[in-house]
């Protein structure tokens, strides 16, 4: 279990935001696509910091969040009801206008002393809900009768600094679908229109009639009945640490130039070469057997990669491609190979073959599947992107984030990395990554990150 600081709480209240107006009852039942079904069982949790003191008083700050997220919980109606099992027993989402969870606490300390963005994962909000908050934590209907599927706190602190934190069930969104939604909240919340209503057909995610199944599974993919695989030992009773790696927009540059040089494929995009850059320096960090084989999972939106497919489509619309390669190639090659490597793998993520992995998912059913990565905490890395999001453009009427990130315990899964825009907005990213400690320590060593 993750443990943090427990603030001294001068008052908080927890009450449920629904539409403001009733959602159609055409639209009370929602279908999971394959798509959503397939997705992993967690929140996405995201922390927003307004550190610039707010004039306004607590309460009439907090009554416009709520007023305004009641206005755009009608467009964004899914996140206001709750995922339960249909009569087949399949989870659907009951758009039933129940609300979201919101709680408004006060605290004694300041943003300082209760231990800065680190320790916001201890103010999320998920035990108001109900929810089990114990770091890297999957929400079921095993375990859970019924699942809200949006999860809001908005904190004050001593020093008059506002943590706002949102965790939306990713079942119901995936990361772009949740910005809009924040982005959409925060224009309401500043009396503007919404800049763009999210599109809620689901089906168009659906399989198709007759699917057209990959002749295999996915490698990114694992069938339950399957013969298990062998996989490197994990290391359950280490701890684990973050390192933070700040790459500024001229480095990024520096990367993509170096390459591109003495490749026949380039360039390659920023995110590639941030990737390659960091599956070298991490895979290095480990010490691992050179012989041993090591992975890099990419999580690519197939919005921009699906024929006449809607920008603003809400639901889960990600797809993950694996490279693979022995540990000695990926510490020797040159940045250039590495990046091959990944550019290859996300380069056969086109329309026919997201569309063969929906009709894959269906055949086979996404009950009867797990994503396939045994060896992510010791040999393998998932880097996520949110370099793109609107994150610092997020001002419900009291000012722009100072901070804003995924409000992830200290101690994350090992083997994920959250790579985001800086608070500076001048095109540098924060990349977040957990590992082991021993590994940790070598790549802050090697870094000179310091301690």
């Amino acid at each position: 279990m993750v443990s943090f600081k427990a603030p001294t709480i001068k008052s908080c209240v927890t009450s449920l935001v629904s539409p403001e107006l009733p959602t159609a009852p055409e639209n009370l039942h929602l279908a999971f696509s394959p798509a959503d079904l397939a997705d992993l069982r967690i929140f996405t949790p995201v922390i927003l910091l307004y550190e610039t003191p707010v004039d306004s008083e607590f309460e009439t700050l907090v009554g416009n969040l709520k007023d305004s997220l009641r206005k755009v919980l009608v467009e964004y109606y899914p996140l206001a009801g709750r995922i339960a099992k249909g009569e087949n027993g399949v989870a659907e989402l009951l758009c039933d206008d129940r609300g979201a969870y919101f709680t408004q606490m006060v605290v004694e300390e300041t943003l300082e002393e209760f231990g800065g963005r680190d320790a916001c994962f201890g103010i999320m909000g998920m035990g108001a809900a109900n929810l089990k908050c114990e770091g890297f934590q999957v929400y079921t209907l095993n375990e859970y009768k019924e699942i809200p599927p949006l999860v809001i706190q908005v904190t004050l602190f001593k020093c008059k600094a506002i943590a706002l934190a949102v965790n939306w069930h990713h079942e119901v969104a995936d990361g772009v679908s949740g910005f809009s939604f924040l982005k959409a909240w925060s224009e309401v919340a500043r009396g503007l229109p919404i800049t763009s209503s999210p599109d809620h057909r689901r089906h168009l995610m659906s399989a198709r009639l007759p699917p057209h199944p990959l002749e295999g599974c996915p490698p990114e993919y694992r069938v339950l009945s399957a013969q298990p695989q062998e996989h490197h030992a994990q290391k359950p009773t280490q701890s684990r640490k973050k390192v933070e790696i700040t790459l500024s927009e001229e480095e990024i540059q520096q990367l993509k130039k170096q390459a591109a040089e003495g490749s026949d494929s380039g360039p390659f995009t920023s995110g590639v070469c941030i990737s390659a850059h960091l599956w070298k320096l991490v895979t290095a960090a480990r010490g691992l057997n050179r012989d041993d084989s090591t992975s890099i999972f990419s999580v690519l939106d197939g919005r921009t990669r699906m024929k006449d497919f809607p920008m603003n489509y809400f639901g889960n619309c990600i797809f993950v491609r694996k490279a693979v390669s022995s540990v000695g190639d990926i510490v020797d090659m040159p940045l250039c190979q590495v990046a091959k490597l990944i550019h290859d793998s996300i380069h056969g993520a086109t329309d026919d073959y997201i569309r063969s992995v929906l009709d894959w998912f269906e055949v086979t059913g996404t009950q009867n599947i797990v994503h396939n990565r045994p060896s992510i905490g010791t040999h393998d890395l998932l880097p996520t992107f949110w370099r793109f999001f609107p994150i610092y453009e997020l001002d419900f009427g009291f000012g722009k984030p100072t901070y804003g990130g995924r409000n992830s315990p200290p101690a994350g899964a090992a083997g994920f990395a959250a790579v985001s825009p800086t608070p500076s907005r001048d095109g540098s990213v924060l990349i977040t990554v957990y590992l082991y400690l021993d590994a940790a320590d070598a790549l802050i060593s090697e870094l000179g990150l310091g301690c």
